[in-house]
């Protein structure tokens, strides 16, 4: 059947001497790949809304088996990426982490709309790239149902100033009290075969990435004070990472750049 979809270009291969494979986010069939024939050609009708990034109208000959580019009609491109090689290697991380956990043939809108706005606020250097980041990835984990539980310590129940130990592998939080009291009563015992990796919040960080997750979308990409924005874009990544279980080459290079 022939369908038109409004899609976001996340990733390309080559493909034989002319061709291209893209990996389309679209909202109404979630990730498809789609073979864009003859698009790597100068003189192609499709090269620019075959480039990576490339956001737009494209009608496609969908089967069960396949899917074949038939027209397309770009929208946006997101060129003032190549501006700032921190914020392209930024939007490749973004792009491909949209990737992974958009399933083929499920309708999808939030999470393309997020990935959408913090790739033009990279090309348009509107926010600073770990704002963007951070922001990404605590919304993303919302969601994707994986948030933290950041209301209270776990242990005590109490939301009170001071420090606080974000568990990456259940999600948790425990205040600098408890864990103290914790440590002095059982010092050693931990579960077999389990890792233990913590993040280490203040309470108005803490506070500020709950707000990230929760919030309207016009306020996701607030600007922290500069110690809150360390500290939760150390937590947001290790946890989206631990949570999706996966390595990402485009987050090691970004960090890279960034460093």
């Amino acid at each position: 059947m022939i369908v038109k979809v409004e899609g976001f270009v996340a990733n390309t291969t080559d493909c034989g001497e002319s061709d291209k494979m893209l990996t389309l986010i679209t909202r109404r069939y979630g990730k498809l790949s789609v073979y864009a024939r003859g698009s790597r050609k100068l003189t192609s009708k499709f090269m620019t809304a075959s480039l990576k990034f490339s956001y737009g109208d494209y009608v496609i000959t969908k089967t069960e088996k396949s899917c074949i580019l038939n027209e397309a009609s770009t929208k946006m491109t997101f060129f003032g990426l190549q501006r700032d090689v921190e914020s392209l290697a930024l939007a490749d991380y973004i792009a491909e982490v949209t990737a992974d956990v958009i399933m083929p043939e499920e309708p999808e809108d939030q999470i393309l709309e997020l990935a959408l706005n913090s790739i033009y606020l990279l090309s348009q250097q509107k926010k600073p790239p770990k704002t963007v980041k951070t922001a990404f990835e605590t919304r993303l984990m919302s969601y994707l149902g994986l948030f933290p539980h950041l209301d209270c310590c776990q242990k005590c129940g109490k939301n009170e100033d001071g420090t606080y130990y974000l568990d990456i592998m259940d999600g948790t939080v425990t205040c600098s009290k408890c864990a103290e009291k914790s440590a002095a009563e059982a010092p050693v015992p931990q579960e077999e075969g389990r890792a233990y990796i913590v993040a280490v919040l203040s309470k108005e960080a803490k506070d500020f990435m709950k707000r990230t997750a929760e919030c309207e979308k016009t306020k996701i990409f607030a600007n922290p004070p500069d110690t809150i924005l360390r500290q939760i874009c150390a937590a947001s990544e290790k946890y989206l990472v631990n949570q999706l279980e996966k390595n990402y080459k485009t987050l090691d290079f970004y960090k890279e750049i960034a460093d």
